[in-house]
């Protein structure tokens, strides 16, 4: 079973459109703690002024970001830019896929402790009969699943991604 981190997930998962899209996510829903934190961290490795980064557009700070996201200290901003356009962009696959588990969520974000994690079978089983939403969009989802929520949800999600990548790439 491979091991997904984030800047893996952007990398070997999503295509360009994609990544930029969940760099944006970032930008567009990321609190302002976390954005801070980013431009703080993007001034310093680019040399430029924190006033310069704040003013400019999400999408240009996206692309920025895109450029370093191959660095271990942006690891927090993937994750949390992962977890923001899943929850903002892709949650109505999100509750398809909850519902098809049985995971009780509010728009795709899961708001109880108390649920059985599906097992690899009923993932496998969700992967082939959702058919509807992209299979690199899932994969990403299931990759993202498995690195923010746990060593049961990696068990479970992260057998299925590896299958889908070879799917993916042939």
């Amino acid at each position: 079973m491979s091991s997904w981190s984030s800047r893996q997930i952007l990398r070997d998962l999503a295509d360009d459109g994609r990544r930029k899209r969940i760099l944006l996510a970032f930008w567009r829903y990321a609190d302002p703690t976390a954005k801070a934190v980013a431009t703080a961290q993007l001034a310093r490795a680019l040399h430029f002024r924190e006033e310069t980064l704040r003013k400019m557009p999400a999408e240009k700070k996206a692309g920025l970001l895109a450029s370093r996201a191959g660095g271990a200290e942006f690891e927090p901003q993937i994750e949390t830019a992962l977890m923001q356009y899943h929850t903002h962009e892709e949650n109505a696959m999100m509750a398809a896929f909850l519902d098809r588990w049985g995971v009780p969520h509010v728009n795709g974000s899961i708001e109880v402790e108390d649920y059985k994690v599906p097992s690899v079978a009923e993932v496998r089983s969700a992967v082939r009969d959702l058919t509807s939403f992209d299979r690199r969009d899932v994969a990403i989802y299931l990759a993202t699943a498995g690195l923010l929520m746990g060593q049961a949800w990696r068990e479970a999600a992260w057998p299925v991604v590896d299958e889908m990548v070879g799917m993916l790439e042939g």
